[in-house]
Order: C-alpha cells, then sequence, then structure tokens
C-alpha cells in the first residue's frame, strides 16, 4: 500500500475524466461542466480520500491566504485580544490566521519578515509600536523588506504608531492619556506619579506626552522626580512599587497613571506588598482596559481601546487593500475613559501617606 496521498492524476483516472476537468470541479472553477461529469469527479475524490494542495494551488494563484500578525510579546494580553480580533476577521473569509513573536526585537522582526515574503503571506499586521530611535541599523532593512512585500501586491496595515510607510490605524494614545490625567486632576489629585513604558516605543512616549500635556494646561509643572522607568509588564510595575515606597513621605504622590494596565496590575500588587491601601493611599490607573482590568481589586480605572474591535479593524482593512478598495491611508480608533474604584477625590483619600 502506497503511503502518498493520491493527486488530482488519479481522481480524474477514476472519474474517467481529464486532469483539466478534475481540477476544474475540485477547485470550485466556474468553468462549465456537466452535472454528471461534476458528480463522478467528486465521488472519485471521496472514495480515493483525496485532500486538494492548498499551498500549490495559492502559489499558482499568487496568492497564500495567509494572514500573519506581528506582536511585541504574545503572552501579553494587549497583543492576545488585538492578534483575536484580526484573526476573527481573516478566517470568516478563509484565511489562515499566524502570529509572529518579535519581541520588540528589530531583528526577530526583520527575520520574520523575510519568512513572510518567502511564504507569499497576502497581508502583514504590526499591532506594535515602531522605535523612536532612528539609529537601529536593521530600520533600513526593515523599510526595504517592506516595500518588497508590498510591491509583491501583499497588504500591510499598522495598528500603532509606525514610521513605516503603510495604511494605520491607531489607537488615540495622546488623546486618551490626556483624558486620564485630567481625570485625576479633577479629582483633586496635583502630585500624580506616571510609570512609562520602554524609552524608544513611540507608544510610550505618547502616553507619557498626553500626560504631560494636561499638567501643564491644567497649571502644574511636570516634575520628574515623579516619573518611574517601567517596561510594560507587571515586574516593571512592581518595581516601580518600591521606588514610590522609598519617596519621603512628603514627596509621595496621591495618585499614579501606569503607561499600560499590565503594568498597573504589578505596580497595585507591588503597593500592597508594601503596605499601601488602595485606593485609600493612592489613586491608580492604567491604559489598554484589559479584561482582568474590572476584576482586580480595587477595578481598574484605564482608557479602553476595544482591542478586539482594534483587530477585526485592522483585518478589514487588510482585505480591503487587498480587493483593491479605496481606504483611509490613517485612522484614530477613538479610546474613552473608563472609571472605576481604583481613582477616588483626594479629599476622601487618608492622609496616612505621611504617617508610614
Amino acid at each position: 500500500m502506497t503511503s502518498e496521498s493520491p493527486s488530482i492524476v488519479d481522481v480524474a483516472k477514476r472519474a474517467g475524466v481529464s486532469v483539466a476537468t478534475a481540477s476544474r470541479v475540485m477547485s470550485g472553477s466556474t468553468y462549465p461542466v456537466s452535472e454528471g461529469t461534476r458528480e463522478r469527479v467528486l465521488l472519485a475524490a471521496r472514495e480515493l480520500r483525496y485532500v486538494p494542495n492548498s499551498l500549490a494551488r495559492s502559489l499558482k494563484a499568487q496568492r497564500s491566504k495567509l494572514i500573519a500578525v506581528l506582536v511585541g510579546d504574545n503572552a501579553d494580553p494587549y497583543f492576545a485580544q488585538v492578534a483575536r480580533g484580526v484573526e476573527e476577521v481573516a478566517n470568516s473569509h478563509g484565511y489562515l490566521t499566524i502570529i509572529c513573536n518579535t519581541e520588540r526585537d528589530p531583528i526577530r522582526e526583520l527575520s520574520y519578515l523575510q519568512t513572510l515574503q518567502d511564504y507569499r503571506a497576502d497581508g502583514i499586521v504590526f499591532t506594535g509600536s515602531g522605535s523612536d530611535e532612528t539609529s537601529v541599523p536593521e530600520q533600513l532593512e526593515i523599510d526595504d523588506m517592506i516595500e518588497k512585500i508590498q510591491r509583491r501586491g501583499a497588504a500591510i496595515v499598522m495598528l500603532s504608531p509606525h514610521n513605516l510607510q503603510a495604511p494605520s490605524i491607531q489607537p488615540d494614545n495622546l488623546g486618551g492619556a490626556y483624558e486620564l490625567t485630567r481625570y485625576l486632576i479633577e479629582l483633586g489629585h496635583t502630585r500624580i506619579a506616571f510609570v512609562t513604558g520602554p524609552a524608544s516605543v513611540t507608544v510610550a512616549n505618547q502616553r507619557l506626552q498626553g500626560y504631560r500635556q494636561a499638567l501643564t494646561e491644567s497649571g502644574i509643572t511636570p516634575d520628574d522626580t515623579l516619573l518611574f522607568p517601567g517596561n510594560f509588564t507587571q515586574a516593571g510595575g512592581e518595581r516601580a512599587a518600591a521606588m514610590l515606597n522609598q519617596l519621603p513621605r512628603e514627596k509621595r504622590p496621591s495618585a499614579v497613571f501606569a503607561c499600560n494596565d499590565e503594568t498597573a496590575f504589578g505596580l497595585m500588587y507591588g503597593l500592597r506588598q508594601h503596605g499601601w491601601r488602595l485606593p485609600e493611599d493612592i489613586s491608580i490607573c492604567g491604559f489598554g482596559n484589559l479584561p482582568m482590568a474590572r476584576m482586580v481589586t480595587p477595578a481598574l480605572t484605564t482608557a479602553n481601546i476595544s482591542l478586539r474591535e482594534l483587530g477585526r479593524a485592522g483585518a478589514q482593512k487588510i482585505l480591503a487593500l487587498l480587493q483593491h478598495q479605496d481606504t483611509s491611508a490613517q485612522e484614530t480608533f477613538p479610546t474613552t475613559i473608563v472609571k472605576r474604584a481604583s481613582t477616588i477625590p483626594f479629599a476622601h483619600a487618608t492622609s496616612n501617606i505621611d504617617e508610614k
């Protein structure tokens, strides 16, 4: 018994038709074939347990039916939600979706792009932010590879700020951070700390800019001693909590804005480990509105991006580009403030920060 899978030639022989006719039936071609002939081909395929060679067919059609989603960290719920949205739309239109974890490393990103070019991916969705560092040596190679991929007819969409020349749908990171900071100010907080994201990542710097802008417009001078380095992870939030706890009592803020929800979760855990009560001792907000944000205690005030919908919008733009439909080059995805129990008015906060 042969171990080789039956081919379209075997199907044609079993059905007593030409290879061309069998191929038309199995590919769903609109070329006219009599109903009797069609039935014979389908019966032969079932008897032989024939499985069409999708790769060969896609290469012949110059379409792979493959959409790749490049994420900064596939363990980060932010990227998981966005990727889920892309997958929902792409798969419903017959596309296979693969997730490529770049670990925010331009060398890994370049390697993935080369592989996706080799496999003739139809679309690539960049979910992570680009770098503000123009001296990254791989960036020119990435730019060149993007141009090659686009010249081949593939579609590329950015779902975060990026220097690459491609259509984009970007969350309003600056505006969302501005509104969150304004909300804290409206609650009466004037000493507001900020836990940053990676220094070279555009989206982190946009959120920092929104925070600074809200303070300045409210007559509050930004205080760099209230900036704590973070890296978008819970571990980074815990480190920031340790640094906050080391501040002299009179220098401690009454509120802190974490650059993303993961950082906020780590910050909340870390502060509790140091004996802080939340939100009585300090109000905390994040950014992203991950599913866990409403489940932590206290529930986290944050900026909602509707991450799955962002992913769905990105996939729809990919499909529109592949179908040569008119689509805007740049879109801004709105953010809204979700007010929860982790932030309270300054007047309601206890004064025991100074008593620690």
